[in-house]
This record gives structure tokens, C-alpha cells and sequence, in this order.
């Protein structure tokens, strides 16, 4: 039967919970923006209108918009659309708030 150096398992466990790692290409955290913040990020021009955003992203993922938020992703403006396919199945589109170009579709 082998033990283990108590010092070490210590040691082990301090280096695991000390520096969590993140992946590098992980998404910065959203964080979405009340319906009059919307409205004025619209108004400003600094993104496209809800309506324009809807037809992007059921041209990326076709269905019903159930649902359109405006965010921020870091310092840039993103629209996150859930659709619903005839099939019941649904995805979120993340698109670029200015451009509507698709990000990402899950």
C-alpha cells in the first residue's frame, strides 16, 4: 500500500483552487439592456432596429422569434433572438448589434 506525502496532496490541492483556468476562447459574460435602454441604443444609431435583427436571425435559424434582446458583450452590442423551428425545436442567435452578423447559434 503506497501513502502519500501529506505536503504534497496540500500542496496539490492549493495549486488546483488557487488559478481556476478558463478557457481562452470562452465568451465574454452578456448582460441585457432594459426595453428604454434599447430604445435609446436605437434612437443613437449605435445598433439596428429589433425588426431588422428578427430578419437576420431567421434567415440564419428559420422559425418563430419567440424572443429579442439587445445586450452587451463586453463593450460591443449584441442582439440575442431565440427562435422556435415548425418542429419545436429551438435555437439562440447572437448576433452583432450594428452589422447582424451572426456570431453564434446554439
Amino acid at each position: 500500500m503506497m501513502l502519500l506525502d501529506p505536503n504534497v496532496a496540500i500542496l496539490a490541492l492549493v495549486t488546483a483552487t488557487a488559478s481556476p483556468v478558463e478557457p481562452v476562447d470562452s465568451p465574454q459574460p452578456i448582460s441585457c439592456l432594459s426595453a428604454q435602454e434599447t430604445r435609446e441604443a436605437v434612437s443613437d444609431g449605435k445598433v439596428m432596429q429589433p425588426a431588422a435583427a428578427s430578419k437576420h436571425a431567421r434567415e440564419a435559424a428559420p422559425g418563430e422569434v419567440l424572443r429579442i434582446r439587445l445586450c452587451r458583450q463586453g463593450d460591443e452590442f449584441v442582439y440575442v433572438v431565440t427562435t422556435m423551428k415548425r418542429d419545436g425545436r429551438v435555437a439562440r442567435v447572437t448576433l452583432d448589434g450594428a452589422s447582424g452578423k451572426v456570431a453564434d447559434i446554439r
